[in-house]
């Protein structure tokens, strides 16, 4: 454990390394309560005395924002940690690339970590630390809406794409200031949904998603992200954010992914509706047994502090362990030497950057462009008019 982490996990209350594990959206800090769509009953908002615990903050950026929102939070919170910002960066932050499928499509690796790349530095400025991308889930079915997301359906073009992305976010490790840290999104099969539907069963043997999904996921670790983001599915039977299994078994064991670990949106409480917990306290014992470290407003692990004395000793060592990776990420990032750390309103606005950038993404989107050619004569087109197909 690294010597600024230790010291400051050796000073934390149990409320403290629980509000290290609680991720909200920055309507938090700015209107004192969540507006944005999702399942906030009046018991799951968080009580003043946690708000300013909480690790990390997602759906906000821009330099200004940010910076605000640190300060009055470090004013608050005991011992000066500073809060995690984080965002889905998935094509483009200002300057926009194509699609990811857009970007599989020019078949170049190299295509895809300028994206990202150029993603990770405006972002940065920006004042986000970790994008929520890529999305190397593989996916077949057309009836999925968030095929565009992907890169396709081919598990060898999957696993190249998604270390390419990994690379053009991160950079060379440490993460500097001008890159992000990557989240590998969603572990694990969350492309494959029975009739396309999102949040349902996943039903496909181990075989099969060994032999072809877990690639892109592997190649994406190996390429040193930083977190991997639970899915909403069932695999195996169970949830994937409450398979112990699937995130411990498969992941830290066998990937060897040693680094944060994430639920989607309400993911936790969706146990619940899964038929798996039966309900939030019992939801947020399952996630953390099963290695979540951060919980993506379900406000669950939020309710373990109101029965602090009531938490077994198993679950208070998990909390441990995820307060742990969390405050490491922290420290890797910079956070802890500067709580400000790539936030720059002037290269967020610098319009000379903004042009170079736009050439680049030009650059990309050209050679994402695939042309159909008739040279066989095998489309149903008439060989004496000249017909342009674009998808």
């Amino acid at each position: 454990m690294n010597k600024i982490v230790e010291n400051l996990f050796s000073q934390m209350t149990i409320e403290e390394k629980i509000g290290q594990l609680i991720q909200v959206t920055g309507d938090f800090f700015r209107n004192g309560d969540s507006k944005i769509t999702g399942p906030l009953s009046q018991e799951n908002r968080l009580k003043d005395n946690v708000r300013y615990t909480v690790g990390s903050v997602l759906g906000i950026s821009g330099a200004s924002d940010v910076e605000n929102i640190q300060k009055e939070y470090l004013k608050h919170n005991r011992l000066k940690i500073p809060l995690l910002f984080m965002a889905d960066v998935v094509h483009g932050y200002k300057t926009i690339f194509p699609i990811p499928l857009g970007l599989a499509s020019t078949f170049n690796p190299d295509m895809m970590t300028i994206s990202s790349e150029v993603a990770a530095s405006e972002s940065a400025a920006g004042g986000v630390r970790v994008t929520f991308a890529p999305m190397t889930d593989l996916v077949r079915d057309p009836r999925w809406g968030r095929v565009m997301e992907s890169t396709g359906e081919d598990p060898y073009l999957n696993s190249v794409m998604a270390a390419a992305s990994v690379k053009g976010f991160q950079g060379k490790l440490p993460i500097d200031e001008n890159h992000v840290a990557a989240t590998v999104k969603h572990f694990a099969a969350y492309g494959a949904p029975e009739a396309g539907r999102e949040y349902n069963t996943v039903d496909i043997s181990e075989w099969r998603f060994r032999d072809q999904y877990l690639s892109s996921y592997k190649a994406a670790i190996d390429a040193q992200a930083k977190l991997v983001m639970t899915s909403f599915n069932t695999l195996f039977g169970i949830p994937a954010t409450g398979n112990k299994y699937l995130m411990k078994d498969i992941l830290r064991e066998e990937l060897t992914f040693d680094g944060v670990l994430i639920s989607d949106w309400n993911a936790i409480e969706e146990l619940i509706h899964h038929g798996t917990a039966e309900d939030l306290n019992n939801a947020a014992e399952i996630a953390l047994d099963a290695g979540v470290d951060i919980d993506m407003m379900a406000f669950a692990y939020a309710k373990l502090l109101d029965n602090i004395d009531g938490i077994p000793d198993k679950v208070l060592k998990l909390i441990d362990e995820s307060a742990i990776r969390i405050l490491e990420l922290k420290e890797e990032l910079g956070l802890f030497e500067n709580p400000y750390v790539g936030i720059s309103q002037q290269k967020e606005n610098d319009g000379t950057v903004a042009q170079e950038n736009k050439q680049q993404a030009l650059q990309v989107a050209e050679e994402s462009m695939v042309l159909v050619k008739n040279n066989n004569g095998t489309l149903p087109l008439s060989p004496h008019q000249r017909v342009l197909l674009l998808y």
